[in-house]
């Protein structure tokens, strides 16, 4: 296998293809055949990025944060460390192993931790598996967190686009520390001027992050962005104790809703550790807000992916299904189910 620095690196079945971009890492762009629409059309003008992740890589379509989710303290951004970790921020090696499965790695110096990547897409579905195995390469443990960050962009993105997910209780990040007095339950999102949005299919101009809690009896977490637009469906499915956490963001420019996050991960708190241990942000909803990795210890996560066609008259996913590589999403308002299956499984 060959060791490349291509700009952009491309899988394809029968059903879609799926680009990621080794500058920072990111997949940059998943179609189905036969449709131009890309609901990854996410990247942040360079005017947009914060100071200290100017000099890297772009925050654009699904990226991991890995080390830290959101700002470093003061004394990381002095020494240098970007908003999200460092991973983000570079260049990540790939072997070609051809149109099915891709292998990547990165490495940051700063954080001291090594991830390898396995992308591997499925034989004929519109589908796609990703493990990433994180190894901290230092004498010693540290607190870490992991998000994945997909992010809906334009055209696939707009007023009618409809997101759904198995969560719970959660809460509005503009509250500060007061998340369990201003709880609210999904798809409800109280704002901070006391009033309610439906965050499922959000009508009010407001720019805003709100974390929720998978549902605690359910095995897998899962978050769906469906396009009545397009009649196109992309969803996301993990275990959910790799990823106990979703992250609802939205970004309005005047009546225009420009980007909407859906990201899922390991902690629901967008603060430095050094912040988050200020304001006793360790645990919230009874779910731990971080993860702890020890020295030379590795640790190991998955999620799968799918875009779908869907017919007419669908309206939103209630129920995500999945038995040893079979994945059985319900619409129950409209009785359509959609069946994919991958191999190999979790």
């Amino acid at each position: 296998m060959r060791l490349s620095r291509e700009t952009v690196k491309v899988l394809q079945n029968g059903s879609c293809s799926v680009e990621i971009d080794p500058f920072g890492g990111a997949i940059t762009k998943f179609c189905v055949h036969g449709k131009k629409i890309n609901p990854l059309n996410f990247r942040l003008p360079a005017e947009q990025m914060p100071e200290n992740n100017k000099a890297g890589a772009p925050y654009q379509g699904h990226f991991l944060c890995l080390g830290r989710w959101g700002r470093p303290s003061d004394g990381e951004i002095k020494a240098g460390m970007p908003d999200h970790g460092q991973l983000c921020n570079i260049h990540w090696e790939t072997e070609d192993t051809g149109l099915m499965r891709l292998e990547m790695r990165a490495f940051s110096p700063m954080e001291g931790l090594h991830v390898n990547r396995r992308i591997d897409l499925s034989r004929d579905s519109p589908l796609y598996m990703v493990t990433e195995e994180v190894y901290n390469t230092t004498a010693l443990g540290r607190l870490y967190n992991m998000v994945q960050h997909p992010t809906l962009g334009q055209p696939f993105l707009d007023h009618d686009t409809v997101v759904n997910c198995n969560a719970e209780a959660g809460f509005d990040h503009s509250f500060g520390v007061d998340r369990e007095m201003y709880a609210s339950n999904w798809p409800m999102g109280l704002c901070r001027d006391m009033t309610t949005i439906d965050l499922s299919a959000p009508k009010k101009e407001y720019s805003s992050v709100f974390s929720y809690v998978v549902k605690k009896t359910d095995k897998m977490g899962w978050v769906t962005a469906y396009s009545p637009t397009h009649n196109l469906l992309l969803g996301y499915l993990w275990k959910r104790s790799d990823y106990p956490w979703i992250i609802l963001w939205q970004d309005w420019l005047g009546s225009s809703i420009r980007y909407r996050g859906i990201e899922f991960g390991t902690t629901g708190i967008h603060k430095s550790f050094k912040q988050m241990l200020s304001d006793g942000d360790w645990k919230v909803f009874g779910e731990n807000t971080c993860e702890y990795i020890d020295a030379g210890e590795k640790s190991s996560r998955k999620y799968l992916s799918f875009l779908c066609d869907v017919k007419p008259g669908f309206k939103g996913v209630d129920e995500i299904h999945y038995s040893n590589g079979d994945v059985v999403i319900k619409d129950n308002a409209s009785g359509q189910n959609i069946e994919l299956s991958i191999n190999p499984v979790f």
